[in-house]
């Protein structure tokens, strides 16, 4: 409620049209055939599946630096496969609930909120053919998912979701989530969420945008919000006709506002890799500049999104593995990015290593899915 200083150098507004309208011009797409489309959304999904798996054992808050140590000392940098679970070297191992997402243990797509929320969208999105409104994000959650695969501002807005008062008006009190004790408002949390959006919506930004906001509205503000939306923009840019990294990056970049933090975040990357063409020294940079923010946040995790998608230059297994190695939010940074390029170069451009060890299997913590076929999931 307080109110922003007059000297704030950003305008970030929370409404649909009133970011659209801040937003950069959409680049001209050239729409998809029908067979193209079925490679790329192939590519797009199994892209996500195999990433989040690469990167799901690495989430333990390591940055770069530490990153580089542990694939050292297992002989495994720079990363080019999933990682080994132990070092001896160094007497360390990786999360063990991840073992089935390490290096010849990788079975299947084991649980992952990045994996549950596209699978929640996609439930969405069938249960509600006509539309939905950001309420209904809350009521799907209810439906298909425990509390505890919720995190961040997820976790908050399903709290307030099962607090509702039946003496007030359910609507409002809805309506209030996002600000409700919700110090997460603008986390990660929308980014990781907003893949399906842009699958669905091909070469058109806009509506992959709107349906983004409409999801991340029910639990987040500000660059919260946006950064879901340029995630949902830049897949519906790269499931286009010929599509480039710059195509990506501007087709993300008009879904949000242009005096956004992370509308700055993502142009600022792009010049420091124009500068450098050095993964390694960005990255720094990048650690340099926002190292201060919370490990889930979005500034921070979106910069290495960008320059994993920069410095793959549209080669699968080098974007997902810079990603990786950058540090932070390993699995759903490696996944965002594996999502966007596999939407731009289809599955005949990933390598099998990656999805074969999957055994076209999702175990989900989703009610409505369970264990679930990846290629029945794409046919849905």
């Amino acid at each position: 409620e307080t109110p922003i200083k007059a000297d704030y150098p950003y305008d970030e507004p929370n409404d649909f049209e009133g970011i659209i309208s801040r937003a950069d011009e959409a680049p001209v797409l050239v729409p998809l055939s029908s067979e193209e489309y079925d490679s790329r959304l192939n590519g797009a999904f199994l892209g996500r599946c195999a990433a989040v798996i690469l990167g799901k054992p690495l989430e333990m808050g390591m940055n770069r630096l530490q990153i580089k140590e542990y694939l050292e000392s297992v002989s495994e940098y720079p990363l080019n496969d999933y990682v080994s679970a132990y070092s001896a070297k160094l007497d360390k191992r990786l999360r063990e609930d991840c073992i089935y997402s390490t290096k010849g243990n990788v079975k299947f797509a084991q649980p992952d909120d990045d994996i549950n929320y596209t699978l929640l969208a996609l439930c969405l999105a069938e249960t509600h053919p006509d539309g939905f409104k950001s309420a209904d994000v809350g009521w799907n959650w209810l439906d298909n998912i425990s509390y505890h695969w919720c995190w961040c501002a997820s976790r908050q807005a399903y709290f307030n979701m099962v607090s509702l008062d039946d003496t007030r008006d359910i609507d409002e009190q809805i309506n209030e989530i996002p600000y409700k004790l919700n110090p997460w408002r603008e986390c990660i949390d929308g980014q990781i969420r907003t893949d399906f959006w842009g699958y669905i919506h091909p070469s058109d930004i806009k509506a992959a945008a709107h349906d983004a906001h409409r999801d991340c509205a029910f639990s987040l503000t500000k660059n919260g919000i946006y950064g879901g939306m340029f995630v949902a923009g830049a897949i519906a840019g790269a499931m286009s006709k010929n599509p480039s990294v710059d195509l990506i990056i501007k087709s993300g970049l008009a879904a949000i506002p242009k005096k956004s933090r992370l509308y700055e975040t993502v142009t600022l990357v792009c010049k420091w890799w124009e500068e450098s063409h050095d993964w390694i020294d960005v990255c720094d940079k990048i650690y340099e500049k926002y190292g201060h923010l919370p490990f889930a946040a979005t500034l921070n995790n979106m910069a290495m999104v960008t320059l994993g998608i920069l410095a793959g230059e549209l080669d699968y297994t080098k974007s997902i593995t810079v990603a990786t190695m950058c540090g932070i939010d390993t699995d759903c940074n490696a996944g965002t990015v594996g999502s966007i390029v596999g939407a731009a170069v289809g599955t005949q451009n990933i390598p099998a290593r990656w999805y074969e060890p999957l055994n076209d299997t999702i175990k989900s913590t989703v009610a409505a899915f369970g264990e679930v076929k990846i290629s029945e999931v794409i046919r849905r």
